[in-house]
């Protein structure tokens, strides 16, 4: 625990302190925290990358919490490297001075999807919250996580920009429907239902090669470094780190940044999908192979031929 801090962080149920994966054997050298890049595999790449270049045994924990909770995982002590996806919220700890922004690690994308059907005649939308105005306007179901994770206050934002809050319990209808879901959870539910949602590409791509979604398809997605939809992981630490875990924290941020680590980022899941990796290299800004317009089948996202309209 770190001891007299206190954060203006809120948090959305408990802070989960326990580690849910384990790469490695021997001694817990370093506890990372983080959502969706643990969810997807491409922690446990990088965490075994980086043990197979040591000379002594050694492991690395995962501990599982969504972009805001994993700070405050930060700060109570429980991890040693902090993964997150909201800068507002990183800028909020340094301010506060508990917490120190090291830099980008590597870039994820959010991404508007919803059903091949395209109820909401989504395809022809001219921008972002011209799709989402006419999701609303025609009623066609969307699934939102309310879980204040990173995804749902993107989400949120959206709606704002659109003048609207479906959220709320006097505006919620029918279309717009709620859910304590995780990332793979949320998007099976969407897929069975013909439902419109905010996803990260990581984990439609894995859950693509998991084969437990057929009929989604993206919309939008990000389409330069400075786009709205962009999902960026940022490395954090503590300011004042306990000696035991320093070492050992320094030397796996300098491999994450590395072109070795790097590397890891770059090339995950490319083989499996079919040449879309899950995420972007910090220097790259985003990733260029894009999945608008394409369906999962067979493993692989497979870039398909749009209706006539």
């Amino acid at each position: 625990m770190v001891s007299g801090k206190i954060t203006a962080i809120v948090t959305h149920g408990p802070v989960d302190r326990e580690a849910k994966e384990k790469y490695g054997i021997g001694p817990v050298l370093l506890r990372i925290g983080n959502g969706g890049a643990g969810a997807t595999g491409l922690l446990k790449a990088l965490a075994e990358d980086f043990l197979a270049g040591l000379t002594h045994k050694a492991s690395i924990e995962w501990v599982c919490n969504h972009s805001r909770n994993t700070q405050l995982a930060l700060l109570q002590g429980y991890i040693d490297i902090a993964l997150t996806y909201e800068r507002d919220q990183e800028d909020l700890a340094a301010a506060e001075g508990w917490s120190t922004t090291v830099g980008c690690a590597f870039h994820d994308h959010f991404c508007l999807a919803g059903p091949w059907s395209d109820p909401a005649d989504v395809r022809c939308a001219a921008s972002l919250q011209d799709a989402f105005l006419r999701i609303a306007h025609t009623g066609s179901l969307f699934h939102s996580r309310a879980d204040s994770s990173a995804t749902m206050w993107k989400e949120r934002g959206i709606w704002t920009d659109c003048g609207l809050e479906p959220w709320s319990e006097t505006a919620t209808g029918q279309w717009y429907r709620k859910s304590l879901y995780s990332p793979a959870e949320a998007l099976a539910a969407a897929d069975a239902a013909d439902a419109y949602l905010l996803i990260d590409r990581a984990t439609l791509l894995t859950q693509t090669i998991q084969k437990t979604v057929r009929n989604t398809t993206v919309f939008f997605e990000p389409t330069s470094p400075s786009d709205v939809l962009m999902n960026s992981c940022y490395a954090l630490t503590l300011t004042s780190q306990p000696a035991e875990r320093s070492r050992a924290t320094s030397e796996f941020l300098e491999y994450l940044l590395s072109d070795a680590g790097q590397a890891v980022v770059e090339n995950f899941g490319k083989a499996e999908t079919g040449g879309f990796p899950h995420f972007a290299p910090a220097q790259n800004g985003f990733a260029t192979s894009h999945l608008k317009g394409g369906l999962p089948r067979d493993g692989r996202w497979i870039i398909q031929t749009p209706p006539k309209l």
